[in-house]
């Protein structure tokens, strides 16, 4: 027998509906952006709308042991909401030990009296408190949001309790539509989390992958490239260049017009460079006047002729902006050879090279070493 009015069933059916939302919306995040709380979310919402179900069905004993099944994936969302907070290894490991120990087994016991369900909800409200206390400072401000939301959990809670107790009463409507706020602001709170790390991870990949001054690519960047062309010159033959590009007028520009012309004139380099480049290219700072390049697919001979002679001509077409002085740059270049040398190590020799050219300049401005010069 149904516990609801009729005219109550539209309320009921846009509380159910709005869960069935969050769910649905948790998928799609939790799978496009890897978040675990969400998939952990949507599974307590799910249980949340069976709850209601149960209730609106007039079932004696599923409402209550369908919430402790809430209350605990609730717990274990939390329990990952916090991974990142320190302090807490012994309130997460109880956390876990609530959630998938004692929960389900209250869970299961409901059958012998409903009243199960009001010790379940003290033991995770107690846990959870010292959890939220202690993770509160390192996880602001989308912690905010978990405050209503687990407030309106812990009463669906109390009102089903006290359903328990005095059995006539009807609390279908406002246990659904507390579950509803419960689902709502975690979802909130959540997504909000998954912003804050995710902005920071863009933010730490960036670092590691850009470098901050020029927008080339890092020498780690650079390593893994050299590592994958050499995998390819293995199976297929299929050549690689690798060329150090110093820039040579650098120093005098920086004493004669300051260090801000200096700066202005690496930037400017690396912008030339880069426009230089064909597709698939990898350019890197290695120092601040020296710019790494792969090439990749080119012989020596053929990327001296097609990238390494752009990137002279894109540093004479025209003066650093603001100053008179165009940009010289030295090349020396090598293949990428398939012994397993570092790319570190090649960038070296061809550093070593580099110093000879500029200790006895000549008008050779790109210089191409053999392949026996950097693989021994």
């Amino acid at each position: 027998m149904t516990l609801v009015e009729p005219d109550e069933l539209v309320t009921l059916g846009v509380f159910v509906g709005a869960q069935v939302l969050v769910v649905c919306l948790s998928m799609v995040i939790a799978n496009a952006y890897r978040e675990r709380s969400l998939l952990l979310h949507a599974t307590a919402t799910l249980l949340g709308v069976l709850a209601v179900q149960a209730l609106a069905g007039g079932h004696p004993l599923l409402p209550e042991a369908v919430l402790l099944l809430v209350l605990g994936a609730a717990g274990l969302q939390l329990r990952e909401l916090v991974s990142h907070a320190g302090a807490l290894r012994q309130p997460r490991l109880w956390l876990l030990v609530i959630s998938l120990g004692l929960l389900p087994v209250l869970a299961a016991g409901t059958a012998l009296g409903p009243w199960l369900l009001l010790p379940g909800v003290a033991a995770w409200v107690a846990v959870v408190l010292v959890v939220l206390l202690r993770a509160w400072p390192q996880s602001r401000p989308w912690v905010w949001w978990l405050v209503p939301g687990f407030g309106a959990l812990v009463a669906a809670g109390a009102a089903l309790s006290w359903r328990a107790v005095r059995a006539p009463t009807n609390v279908t409507l406002l246990v659904a539509g507390l579950l509803t706020l419960w689902s709502t602001c975690v979802f909130l709170g959540t997504v909000w989390r998954s912003r804050i790390f995710g902005e920071t991870r863009v933010r730490i990949d960036a670092r590691n992958t850009v470098d901050p001054l020029t927008g080339l690519s890092t020498p780690i960047v650079l390593a893994e490239r050299a590592r994958a062309a050499r995998n390819l010159i293995k199976r297929y033959g299929h050549p690689s260049v690798l060329m150090l590009v110093h820039i040579e007028n650098l120093g005098r520009i920086a004493g004669e017009f300051g260090p801000e012309a200096g700066e202005n004139a690496v930037l400017t380099a690396a912008n030339r460079i880069r426009e230089a480049l064909r597709e698939g290219d990898v350019a890197a700072r290695v120092t601040h006047s020296r710019v790494a390049v792969l090439a990749e697919g080119l012989s020596p001979a053929e990327a001296a002729a097609n990238v390494a002679s752009r990137i002279l001509v894109a540093g004479l077409k025209e003066p650093v902006p603001g100053l008179p002085d165009f940009l010289q740059f030295r090349i020396v270049l090598a293949p990428v050879p398939p012994e397993e040398v570092p790319a570190k190590a090649l960038l070296h020799r061809l550093g070593q090279r580099l110093e000879q050219e500029l200790q006895a300049p000549s008008e050779r401005r790109i210089v191409s070493l053999a392949e026996h010069d950097v693989a021994s």
